[in-house]
């Protein structure tokens, strides 16, 4: 492993001590929104990394080793994403997959 690489790899692992609020990310209301919403929401949010590291579809299935035909099928909604695919996208992208759980508001637990 080289400098670079340890350089990459410790960049990631400040961004991970980041809070969640400082996401620039949407976050989807699943309580509203239907998975395919959602799914449309997450086609957006890649497309949102790959253009803001100036990233096209191959440059991607070549950091992640993923087909361009998987990466094509996520981004189109067709299938439902693994977490471990979204975080090999994230990685990528030096950015962070963030999932969280909150109250639905007006829900008595």
């Amino acid at each position: 492993m080289n400098t670079e690489d340890m350089s990459s790899i410790f960049e990631q692992i400040d961004n991970l001590k980041k809070p969640a609020s400082e996401s620039k990310g949407k976050t989807f209301d699943t309580s509203k929104n239907t998975l395919r919403e959602v799914l449309n929401g997450v086609s957006e949010e890649i497309q949102r990394v790959l253009d803001e590291n100036n990233f096209t579809q191959e440059d991607l299935c070549r950091i992640t080793n993923m087909s361009q035909s998987n990466i094509s099928k996520i981004q189109n909604g067709k299938v439902v994403p693994k977490i471990e695919t979204l975080q090999k996208i994230a990685m990528a992208t030096n950015t962070r997959l963030v999932i969280s759980f909150e109250s639905i508001e007006g829900d008595d637990q």
